[in-house]
């Protein structure tokens, strides 16, 4: 049940901030590197510096001392621009900064945190295998204790930033129980620089060039016993809790994407002209934009609906779980609209409708399937 949120007056502030800084520092740039085919990493780091990296954390760790509102609403603003600069920084707030903050020791806390956040450090998390997607407790990547060292051995795969990162979060057993039990979280600082570390390959995919998803082996790769984050076998527990912080970033991603998309849509319809008129004045087109607009207002107010619960201390699986599966998929289906309503122009890359058509589809998959989005609001319906 969706009850009533308000945005405060900071929220807006946070929203022209994160528009401004979106349209002077990151939309210029886009099309250099996607034509030269590199990750942004001046980009992310000027999003860090600009206090974007970090909006829902304390300030003595490096974050902005927002909420999870102000939050949502920047992610929504990166992912208008470009939606790939969004998802690195939901793996630095969600994915890797929750789990350490929430459960890591002070010492993690004050030595990972503030290069994560202010985007001097690009992080990881590692914990998809070949065998172990939405199904975790397949994994078997293990850790082994040997003295005051973790040996970790496994293979991982679609590791967002896994060939370029500073930093790496690895999800790996550390006990013989089976399934979800057994699970820990140990923090890899500079896994490119260890022996034992094996970047296997990065794998192209649908989103661009830019997108970095690596497969990645660990044969031996050992680090201090003290990186071990929170309690061994509590992994499982941890990484879903930072789900439900990343499925809120990730819906405000579907937002921001389905938000250019109508954008877009609304200019070209309202310059491109045919028999005598603008494309807009025909029914058809018209018809399309009011569903799109509705619709991207519809997967806003579920998003922050969940950001809100969050701000009031709940715990957000369900609230998460339905703004994640329901804005991705708005933002697929309205970043399809826009090509069609671009007609041939939609289809070349001289606009910017077929970028968001490649990153909706990616927003479907990550973060859980939508399908598993579903299982998860299916079963707490009778929880």
């Amino acid at each position: 049940m969706i009850t009533h949120f308000e945005l405060e007056d900071t929220h807006r502030e946070q929203r022209e901030a994160a528009r401004g800084f979106c349209e002077e520092t990151i939309e210029p740039r886009i099309e250099e590197f996607e034509d030269s085919g590199t990750f942004p990493r001046e980009l992310f780091e000027a999003i860090g510096e600009a206090g974007f990296g970090g909006v829902p954390y304390p300030n003595e760790v490096g974050g902005g001392g927002d909420d999870y509102r102000s939050y949502a609403i920047t992610m929504e603003e990166l992912a208008r621009s470009w939606k790939l600069l969004a998802g690195g920084v939901n793996v630095a707030c969600g994915l890797v900064g929750y789990p350490i903050d929430t459960f890591g020791s002070d010492s993690q806390r004050e030595t990972w945190l503030p290069g994560i956040f202010r985007g001097a450090t690009v992080p990881a998390l590692a914990m998809t295998e070949p065998e172990a997607g939405s199904d975790a407790a397949s994994m078997e990547t293990t850790a082994t204790r040997d003295g005051d060292e973790w040996v970790i051995d496994g293979h991982k795969v679609w590791i967002t930033h896994g060939s370029i990162a500073d930093f790496m979060l690895v999800v790996a057993r550390t006990e013989s129980d089976s399934g979800h039990a057994g699970l820990s979280l140990i923090g890899v600082p500079d896994p490119l620089d260890r022996p034992g570390f094996e970047i296997v390959r990065d794998i192209p995919c649908m989103e661009g060039p830019s997108a970095v998803e690596s497969e990645l082996r660990f044969d031996g790769l050992r680090v201090p016993a003290d990186n071990l984050v929170g309690e061994a076998g509590r992994g499982f527990r941890y990484v879903m809790e930072a789900l439900d912080i990343g499925r809120i970033g990730t819906a405000a991603q579907g937002v921001g994407v389905a938000t250019g998309a109508l954008e877009a849509s609304r200019e070209f319809a309202g310059d491109r002209e045919q028999f005598g008129q603008p494309i807009k004045e025909f029914q058809g087109i018209g018809f399309k934009l009011a569903e799109m607009a509705t619709e991207t207002e519809a997967a806003r107010l579920l998003t922050l609906h969940a950001a809100s619960e969050r701000d009031r201390g709940e715990r957000v699986t369900q609230a998460a779980a339905m703004a994640k599966y329901y804005a991705t998929d708005t933002a697929m289906e309205l970043s399809t609209e826009a090509v069609q309503i671009h007609g041939a122009r939609g289809y070349s890359k001289d606009y910017p409708v077929e970028r968001y058509m490649r990153e909706a589809k990616g927003m479907q998959i990550y973060e859980g399937t939508n399908e598993i989005n579903r299982l998860v609001i299916a079963n707490r319906l009778y929880a």
